[in-house]
């Protein structure tokens, strides 16, 4: 058997960075009994009744299939001017994801400090629950 390590630290109340042996293996966020985990492979939600041992738990990978060509592409020469379009797209990292994500989170603790006008609070609030139902709607 090889030698593994894991530690866990709770960052907020629900939220969870769980370390292994390559650094940050992923973000936790939920309450007992729901649970998403955001890591470098993919995505996993777990919900189940708290006390039972019984749950249920999907994943969902960051991996992308291979793109089939469509039925009608056809192979041109170098000689040909007709070039084919493809749409590559960089993956956005684990790190700036993570960023993206909590940002709307950090903002609105800051607007709790003294000073921030009632109105400051709602705008960071309403705005970190829109970022929290586009998350969820992925």
């Amino acid at each position: 058997m090889g030698l593994n390590f894991r530690k866990s630290f709770k960052i907020a109340p629900g939220v969870k960075l769980n370390v292994g042996k390559k650094g940050i293996s992923s973000v936790s966020v939920g309450v007992k009994g729901a649970r998403v985990s955001l890591g470098k492979t993919g995505t996993r939600t777990t919900v189940g009744i708290p006390g039972t041992g019984l749950s249920y738990s999907s994943f969902k990978s960051n991996k992308t299939q291979p793109k089939s060509l469509p039925s009608n592409y056809q192979q041109h020469s170098f000689a040909d001017t007709t070039q084919v379009q493809s749409k590559d797209y960089k993956k956005v990292s684990f790190l700036l994801g993570f960023g993206i994500f909590w940002m709307p989170y950090i903002f609105a603790w800051f607007t709790l400090r003294k000073g921030h006008s009632s109105k400051a609070r709602w705008i960071s609030f309403i705005w970190m629950i829109l970022v929290l139902i586009i998350a969820m709607s992925d």
